[in-house]
C-alpha cells in the first residue's frame, strides 16, 4: 500500500511536468514544504519551488522528470519517507541526474504531499 501511494504520487509529479500544468504539480506540494541540499541555495520553500518551476515551464526548460530506484526508509500514519533518483531532462539535451530523500505528508485535507526533501547528491550529463 506505502510504496503504492509514493509511486502514484511520483507518477502525478511527472504527469503534471509533462503536461505543463503548475496548479496541478504544486498541489502535490505541500506550502510548509522545505528543500536542503540545493546548490548555491541554503533552503528552498513552497514559494522558490513554485519560482522554479514557474520558470521552467514558461521558458521551455524541463521537459519531464523520471523515477527510478525507490526504496522506503519510513512509513507512520500520516508520513511516508523515501530515496529516489530523480532524472531531469531538459528540453536543451542536458539531463541532471539527483539521489534525494523525500518526506511526504497526509495533510488535513487528506491529500499526501512533499514536506521536505534533502538532494544527497546529483549529476549533470551532457547530451
Amino acid at each position: 500500500m506505502s510504496q503504492e501511494l509514493i509511486v502514484n504520487w511520483l507518477n502525478r509529479v511527472s504527469e503534471t511536468i509533462t503536461q505543463r500544468d503548475l496548479d496541478a504539480h504544486m498541489a502535490l506540494v505541500s506550502k510548509q514544504v522545505k528543500v536542503y541540499g540545493i546548490p548555491g541555495q541554503a533552503l528552498i520553500d513552497y514559494r522558490g519551488w513554485k519560482k522554479r518551476r514557474q520558470y521552467e515551464l514558461e521558458h521551455d526548460k524541463l521537459a519531464g522528470l523520471e523515477y527510478r530506484d525507490l526504496r522506503i526508509k519510513t512509513i507512520t500514519l500520516r508520513r511516508l519517507g523515501f530515496e529516489v533518483t530523480e532524472s531531469m531532462h531538459g528540453k536543451n539535451g542536458r539531463h541532471i541526474m539527483i539521489h534525494k530523500d523525500v518526506m511526504l505528508e497526509q495533510e488535513r485535507d487528506n491529500e499526501w504531499r512533499v514536506v521536505e526533501e534533502t538532494v544527497r547528491d546529483w549529476t549533470l550529463i551532457e547530451r
